[in-house]
């Protein structure tokens, strides 16, 4: 018996076949010095990384937002936007944040930010 998971992607491919014929070679679009293109397989929904977990709006998300905690090539822990971290508890976890980083207005990325993140997330629908 065939692999259904085999067959679903075949049919998506083969779906998405004459949308990617149609796209016009890279060659052919017009682009300036501030204008960047990035393309993906399927389509992103959103960039607001709290709103719906799928892998097209995760890989975007990955050239916009930066994480706490960061994982190498093997999926290991590494440090991101926390320099260091360590738990205190079972329920409660210190970090402690790089210093000199900011947002892209420049104001400086702060343990307020990390919080409000914490806490806009359960609220997001």
């Amino acid at each position: 018996m065939p692999n259904p998971f085999l067959r679903r992607g075949l049919m998506a491919g083969l779906l998405a076949a004459p949308v990617v014929a149609a796209t016009p070679p890279a060659a052919a679009q017009t682009r300036s010095a501030d204008q960047l293109t990035i393309g993906y397989a399927a389509v992103v929904t959103t960039l607001d990384p709290h709103y719906h977990n799928l892998g097209p709006n995760n890989a975007m998300g990955n050239h916009i937002f930066d994480r706490l905690v960061e994982r190498d090539a093997r999926a290991k822990p590494q440090p991101g936007l926390a320099e260091s971290y360590r738990p205190l508890s079972d329920i409660v976890w210190e970090f402690r944040l790089r210093r000199g980083v900011t947002w892209h207005d420049g104001k400086p990325f702060t343990a307020d930010d990390v919080v409000f993140t914490f806490e806009r997330a359960p609220n997001v629908p």
